[in-house]
C-alpha cells in the first residue's frame, strides 16, 4: 500500500496541474498567442484597390479579372461567405475574402505570400480560400458548368462547334489532366474535363487517384451516364448523302473506347490516306480542350505547382478553378 506521503504529493502535483491549466500558463507545444496582429503587417496595397486608387489594368494582373466582375463575383457568393460581426472583432469582409482567393489561384506563391500582400495570418489565409472555393464549387458550379440536355441546346453547340473546327456533330472535346502534383511529385488527382466551342468547360470530373486509366473515369463520369440514358438527346444528322444519319458526339484520344457517342483516330493512326486524314481533321478539332486546360492553367497559376492542401479540400479548389473559369 502507498503510504500517506505519497499520497499527499500525488494530490498536490494533480491540484498545481489543475491550477496552471486554469491559468493558461500549461504549455502545449505551442507558444500562448501575443497579439491578433503581428506588428508591422499591412494591408495596405489592397486598401489601395478598395479605395480605387489603382489603374484599372491591376485588377486584371493581379486577379485575373475586372473590377466589374469582381464586384459581380461577390455579389453571388455574399450569401454563402459573409460573417456576422461579434463583440470580439469584425470579420473579414467578403471582398477581401474574395481578392484573398482570387489572389492565391492566380499567382504561385504560397499562404505567406498572400498573408503579406492583405496584411493577415496564414492561418486565415489558409481558412478563407477552403471556405470561398467550397463556396464557388458548390454553389457556383451547377450555374456555370452544365452539359446541354434540350435537343435545341445540344444541336446549337454542335453547330457552333462545327464552325470552330469544321468537325461535325460533336458538341466538345475530352481529355484528362496530370498537372496536378503532391509534395512528392506525384500525381495525386486525375481531372477529366469536356469543352465546348467557346473552351468553356461543361463537366468536370475531380475525384479519382492519378494512377486511374482514362476509360475508367469516363465509364464512370455524368456525361457517359447522360449520354447512355438519352438524357443528351442524339440529334442524328445526315453527314454524307446516301449514308445513315449519326448521333451527336464528343472526341477524345486513343486512350478512351469508342462509343455511338464517343470518336477518337484510328489505331495506329489509320491504315489508309482516308483513315489517316479523318484522324488528323478530328486530331485538330480536339486541340480544342488542349487549348482550354492551356488557358485554365495560365490564368490560375495555382494549377502549375504543387498543392498546399488537405485532398477533401483539393477537389473543391481545383474545381472552383475550372468554375471561375466559365464565370470569366
Amino acid at each position: 500500500m502507498r503510504n500517506l506521503t505519497s499520497i499527499v504529493e500525488d494530490s498536490n502535483y494533480r491540484l498545481r496541474r489543475i491550477g496552471h491549466i486554469l491559468n493558461g500558463s500549461l504549455k502545449r507545444g505551442r507558444r500562448p498567442r501575443q497579439c491578433w496582429k503581428k506588428p508591422g503587417r499591412t494591408s495596405a496595397w489592397w486598401n489601395n484597390f478598395q479605395k480605387g486608387t489603382v489603374v484599372p489594368e491591376e485588377w486584371r494582373e493581379n486577379f485575373h479579372m475586372s473590377q466589374d466582375s469582381f464586384s459581380e463575383l461577390c455579389t453571388q457568393l455574399r450569401p454563402f461567405i459573409e460573417k456576422k460581426i461579434t463583440k470580439m472583432r469584425v470579420p473579414i469582409s467578403v471582398e477581401t475574402q474574395v481578392a484573398v482567393t482570387l489572389y492565391y489561384l492566380s499567382d504561385e506563391g504560397r499562404y505567406r505570400k498572400v498573408a503579406n500582400a492583405f496584411g493577415i495570418s496564414r492561418s486565415s489565409v489558409s481558412i478563407i480560400v477552403r471556405t470561398v472555393c467550397i463556396a464557388i464549387s458548390v454553389h457556383l458550379g451547377p450555374k456555370y458548368i452544365k452539359l446541354p440536355t434540350t435537343q435545341d441546346d445540344v444541336r446549337y453547340a454542335a453547330d457552333k462547334f462545327e464552325e470552330q473546327t469544321g468537325y461535325p456533330q460533336s458538341i466538345g472535346a475530352i481529355d484528362n489532366s496530370t498537372d496536378y502534383l503532391n509534395r512528392k511529385n506525384r500525381y495525386s488527382l486525375n481531372v477529366q474535363a469536356t469543352c465546348d466551342y467557346r473552351y468553356c468547360f461543361i463537366d468536370v470530373v475531380i475525384k479519382w487517384p492519378g494512377s486511374v486509366h482514362d476509360a475508367r473515369m469516363f465509364a464512370n463520369s455524368n456525361i457517359n451516364q447522360l449520354f447512355r440514358t438519352g438524357r443528351i438527346p442524339a440529334c442524328y444528322k445526315i453527314i454524307v448523302e446516301d449514308e445513315d444519319p449519326v448521333p451527336v458526339c464528343v472526341l477524345g484520344d486513343p486512350a478512351y473506347p469508342l462509343l455511338p457517342f464517343f470518336k477518337k483516330e484510328f489505331a495506329g493512326g489509320g491504315r489508309n490516306i482516308q483513315e489517316q486524314y479523318f484522324g488528323h481533321r478530328l486530331s485538330s478539332a480536339r486541340m480544342m480542350i488542349e487549348c482550354a486546360f492551356g488557358r485554365l492553367k495560365a490564368r490560375f497559376g495555382a494549377l502549375r505547382r504543387d498543392m498546399d492542401i488537405k485532398m477533401p479540400d483539393l477537389q473543391h479548389v481545383i474545381n472552383s478553378c475550372f468554375v471561375l473559369h466559365n464565370f470569366l
